[in-house]
């Protein structure tokens, strides 16, 4: 008979949560203007993967072309997508608060 030890139960177990750990965010990310349409669509779907960037790492020509990949993150793993209008809403607002060179 197979003898499983409290240790390996353990250890599994804390793998088992790890797994289902990938919407968990543990840092505090501050939101811009957070009662703006962009603000609340950054709030809803830039925590499911990772935590939220801040806008200003990436200089506003940049953040379609990284929207555009996340959506299709979003697709492989099966989370809802963002609509075009929450795309859109989300780019405006992403470089409107974006890097300056």
């Amino acid at each position: 008979m197979l003898r499983i030890s409290k240790f390996s139960i353990f250890v599994l177990s804390l793998l088992m949560l790890q797994a289902c750990g990938d919407g968990v965010q543990t840092k505090k990310v501050e939101v811009l203007e957070p009662n703006s349409e962009g603000a609340k669509v950054f709030v809803k779907y830039c925590s499911d993967c990772h935590a939220p960037p801040k806008p200003s790492v990436h200089v506003a020509e940049e953040w379609p072309n990284i929207l555009y990949r996340m959506q299709e993150r979003r697709r492989m793993k099966a989370y809802s997508l963002m609509s075009s209008e929450e795309v859109a809403m989300l780019t405006g607002y992403l470089q409107k608060h974006a890097k300056v060179e």
